[in-house]
């Protein structure tokens, strides 16, 4: 064997073993992207699983108060994407200019503040215990030494039993929505604009449920804070073409994910999938 041989099989042995060095790492590389492209995976499916489970609970609370409105003869369009229930029509409409609901229409917001006194309860993280305030205090309506005159019967407790079961997720926010129509608030009215005035009908409705049902007030989240609370968009969202119906109150139900949800660490799982593709492991 000459030199030139012995030298032209060396040079094979060394690009065969290269070649193997580089099928190896290959190989392990691929095993390191199934595993990851795994567990991304895993954590999508579970972060699918949970809004899923969070969208058939605010769903469930739509419907319950939906069905408990519908059965008192108030029309109510529940929009379940949105996690809304759309009061108007003949639910709760406000006169132009008010922030009072309509004469008819405020034995409505009895029947709503029973409604959610029956169902909210079983969505949320505690109820304080704290005496309440005086049924009716503050509010610029006709009412009686104890109760306003449109409240409804108080809320039967035993109407929407849950205690036997838990929710996962849970009411962070029962958001009480005030709208408007298009037209501007006359001279000399009191409120500025619309923005304020839709406010003002939000927080109007907020103390007429208190005054009926004063639990609901003492309804709290994770952090301790009263689910129920408000909003005002003004004309911002109408919800049809006739004015009237655009001075409506909606009902929008945000919900917290349960302690140790992929949600609550989804930031980090999007912020790992970023990274691995800016690396090239996906």
């Amino acid at each position: 064997m000459t030199d030139g041989d012995q030298g032209g099989q060396n040079y094979l042995a060394s690009v065969s073993d290269l070649v193997s060095a580089l099928i190896f790492v290959f190989i392990i590389m691929l095993a390191v992207f199934a595993y990851q492209l795994a567990n991304v995976t895993e954590e999508q499916v579970n972060i699918t699983e949970e809004l899923t489970a969070e969208d058939e609970t605010r769903y469930e609370i739509l419907l319950a108060i939906d069905d408990r409105l519908e059965k008192a003869g108030i029309r109510v369009e529940v929009l379940r994407e949105q996690g809304v229930l759309r009061l108007s029509d003949n639910a709760i409409n406000f006169p132009s200019g008010s922030e009072l609901p309509a004469a008819s229409h405020r034995v409505n917001v009895g029947r709503l503040a029973r409604a959610i006194a029956e169902v909210a309860p079983c969505y949320v993280s505690s109820r304080q215990a704290a005496p309440a305030v005086g049924r009716g205090e503050g509010l610029p309506l006709e009412a009686d030494d104890e109760t306003p005159s449109y409240c409804s019967p108080p809320a039967d407790a035993s109407a929407y039993s849950c205690w036997e079961r838990r929710f996962p997720w849970l009411l962070e926010t029962l958001l009480i929505e005030g709208h408007t129509d298009d037209v501007p608030v006359a001279a000399g009215n009191r409120f500025e604009d619309n923005l304020e005035l839709s406010s003002m009908r939000a927080a109007t409705v907020h103390r007429m449920i208190v005054a009926c049902e004063p639990g609901v007030e003492r309804l709290l989240n994770a952090n301790g804070f009263p689910i129920l609370s408000t909003s005002g968009y003004g004309y911002a969202r109408p919800a049809a073409e006739r004015a009237d119906d655009n001075r409506r109150i909606d009902l929008r139900f945000l919900l917290e994910p349960p302690k140790g949800a992929i949600r609550t660490r989804e930031p980090d799982v999007q912020s790992e999938i970023h990274e691995r593709v800016g690396e090239g492991s996906l």
